[in-house]
């Protein structure tokens, strides 16, 4: 007897173990009533559930499948929340860049100054041109209306002149108006960049008017 019982032992493990390993499902069917099952019906497979152990309590927890609408819809969050990562990132990019290129809100102040300077220089230069080439038009306009009234033909080589003089004061005319919207563009870059900087080195405008 004791050598059949210790035979015995090892078979009663294994019929533990499978029942320790067997599953129950407990699912919510479409009318709303509970059952408890050890196999998943095919009605049940898209529908939440939990997996139970032996001892009926809850092992695991599977969510319902989700609809063709819902995947899109949960794909697109992901992507949105992959951009704003992204976006973060970059940011986090260029603060850190903006924050060790410059010590100091002077030294920002400075290298702006720089680049003003230059668009500046550009557009007093254009204001020259502009206003040489407008006086060489006139003349030529004059010397024309001249002719006229002598009863002279103008000729070719004169309004040639008047046309070249008038695509010159055009084209220098599109070129100031450039320059002065790069300007612009360039001011809005700077105060937005200059209030990036005082909000990472913590410059309050209380210390900005103190200066």
């Amino acid at each position: 007897m004791r050598k059949l019982a210790l035979c015995l032992i090892p078979l009663l493990c294994l019929v533990c173990d499978a029942a320790l390993a067997q599953k129950l499902y407990r699912w919510v069917d479409k009318e709303g009533k509970v059952h408890y099952t050890d196999t998943l019906p095919p009605e049940a497979m898209q529908s939440a559930r939990d997996e139970l152990n032996s001892h009926g309590m809850t092992v695991n927890r599977v969510d319902r499948a989700l609809t063709e609408e819902e995947r899109k819809l949960k794909a697109e969050q992901a992507q949105q929340e992959a951009d704003a990562a992204a976006r973060q990132a970059e940011q986090d990019k260029m603060d850190a860049v903006l924050t060790s290129s410059y010590a100091t809100e002077a030294d920002l102040e400075r290298a702006y100054k720089e680049r003003f300077d230059l668009l500046d220089q550009s557009v007093e230069a254009a204001k020259v041109g502009i206003t040489s080439q407008e006086k060489s038009l006139t003349d030529l306009l004059a010397h024309a209306a001249r002719l006229e009234r002598e009863g002279k033909p103008v000729p070719a080589t004169v309004n040639s002149s008047i046309s070249a003089a008038r695509n010159q004061v055009a084209e220098q005319r599109a070129y100031m108006e450039m320059r002065e919207a790069e300007r612009a563009n360039l001011q809005a870059e700077y105060e937005a960049v200059q209030t990036r900087y005082r909000k990472l080195k913590g410059i309050s405008d209380t210390d900005t008017s103190a200066n």
